[in-house]
């Protein structure tokens, strides 16, 4: 195997995971935290690498490099992998925009249509460099940073078909290949970045399973697993609603709907009951980014597309409104959605075309 140059972005669990566990594959990764976050990888610098235990590889993995510069960090990079939040991504397209070169690929983990985002930036700083751009349905590995920072656990690992694709769809099988001896066996093809955004599980479970358990993650004082004790049947009826909404947008667009079951075995390899044996404790508050992240970067968009399909959403909508109410927010007008995306001039023709090729026409 051909060792890769891989730049990631984010040291929190997920960017800890993807850049212990490819160090231990033989690749050469650096590790990028933005300086505010410096906590994230102080301990990384210091001991050189990252403390890597679970059912991965497992070991000291010794990193090329751990930086606050992302100049430092990106240059030379063939994959550069995005594991922040996805309210990083606008700040990640601004930063990385300068840096880039021709023939590097730029994977969002997950994306939640933050290629979307990036592009959007893109257009808009006049990048003209000949980049990849794709996104994942979710992330590689389920993990935590159980000892802290500059450790990691890697207690599931993710695929082998999550969906995946790259804006312009067109690109698709080029981002796939430009992961081979990465993650290029663990995902299958979307149709376009609409099956990986709008099917991460995580975009219906988190809120629901924290919305509709608010009272017990309140009183629990940091005692709760959602997945164990939170998805009772009356909240998987609620999860079944959002599923069929979903559905119900998808065959409106013209694309097969999947399931919720369907899309979480393909990620997971595993059903929900066996993902929740093995669960984290959280969330815990109605500040956790299953609320915060979650509603305005994925349920907002789903909200925004079924609304210009004429698909009605009434359980999207009521979590968005619970989750406006308890954070005093109007996740709605703050979130990724087609107006504020720069998208909703087009007709659903048009938003397709330039999912598959790019190309849009102008706002009239």
């Amino acid at each position: 195997m051909q060792p890769r140059q891989i730049c990631i972005i984010g040291a929190g669990n997920g960017g800890s995971a993807i850049a212990g566990d490819m160090t231990l594959a033989g690749h050469s990764c650096r590790l990028f935290e933005f300086p505010e976050y410096g906590g994230n990888i102080e301990a990384i610098i210091e001991q050189g690498g990252i403390k890597v235990t679970g059912i991965a590889r497992t070991g000291f993995a010794k990193l090329a490099l751990a930086t606050t510069d992302l100049a430092e960090a990106v240059s030379g990079a063939e994959l550069i992998m995005v594991t922040t939040q996805a309210l990083g991504h606008e700040r990640v397209a601004r930063e990385l925009a300068p840096l880039l070169t021709d023939g590097q690929s730029v994977i969002l983990w997950p994306g939640s249509g933050g290629t979307l985002v990036v592009r959007k930036v893109w257009d808009e700083l006049g990048m003209d460099r000949s980049v990849l751009l794709a996104e994942g349905v979710t992330f590689p590995y389920c993990c935590r940073r159980l000892e802290g920072p500059g450790t990691v656990n890697i207690h599931r690992i993710d695929g082998p078909n999550m969906l995946f694709a790259a804006l312009p769809a067109s690109d698709t099988q080029a981002a796939i290949a430009a992961m081979q001896g990465t993650y290029a066996d663990a995902v299958k093809p979307g149709r376009s970045i609409l099956e990986p955004a709008l099917y991460n599980v995580n975009i219906i479970v988190h809120p629901v399973g924290a919305l509709l358990n608010m009272g017990r993650i309140e009183f629990s004082g940091g005692e709760f697993y959602m997945y164990k004790e939170g998805i009772t049947p009356s909240v998987k009826m609620v999860i079944n609603a959002m599923d069929a909404e979903r559905s119900a947008l998808f065959s409106a667009i013209g694309y097969e709907p999947y399931t919720y079951d369907e899309v979480f075995t393909d990620s997971f390899n595993m059903s929900v009951a066996e993902f929740a044996k093995t669960s984290s404790k959280g969330p815990f508050s109605m500040q956790d980014r299953y609320v915060t992240e979650d509603i305005p970067m994925g349920a907002t968009l789903t909200v925004s597309l079924a609304r210009k399909a004429g698909v009605p959403t009434p359980t999207y909508d009521a979590m968005i409104h619970l989750a406006n109410i308890v954070n005093s927010t109007d996740f709605y007008a703050v979130g990724r959605n087609l107006e504020n995306l720069g998208l909703d001039h087009l007709s659903l023709a048009q938003f397709e075309q330039y999912l598959q090729t790019g190309e849009k026409p102008a706002a009239g």
